[in-house]
C-alpha cells in the first residue's frame, strides 16, 4: 500500500495528469522510456516498448497507464535484484 500511495502522489505522475487535463499532447514513447530509466536505469527494448505502448492504448488515461507501468517495473525481477 505504501508504494502504491507513493506512486499516486508522485510529482511526475501528477504532472502527467495535469498535462492530460489541459489537453496537452503527450509523447507516450518518451514517457515509457522515462519509466524504464527511473526504475531499471536503461531504455526499454523494442519488445518492452511495444508491450508498454499496447498497455497505454488499453487504459482510460496515459497517467493511469504510466502508474501501472511503474508498478509493474517496480515488481520486476530486474528492479528487485538491482535495487
Amino acid at each position: 500500500p505504501l508504494v502504491r500511495m507513493r506512486l499516486t502522489d508522485s510529482g511526475w505522475i501528477i504532472e502527467i495528469e495535469e498535462a492530460e487535463e489541459e489537453g496537452q499532447a503527450l509523447n507516450r514513447r518518451k514517457l515509457i522510456e522515462e519509466v524504464w530509466l527511473r526504475t531499471v536505469g536503461r531504455v526499454p527494448t523494442a519488445q518492452e516498448n511495444e508491450r508498454a505502448v499496447k498497455h497505454l492504448e488499453s487504459v482510460a488515461t496515459v497517467s493511469e497507464g504510466i502508474r501501472d507501468l511503474m508498478w509493474a517495473m517496480m515488481n520486476s525481477k530486474e528492479y528487485l535484484l538491482n535495487h
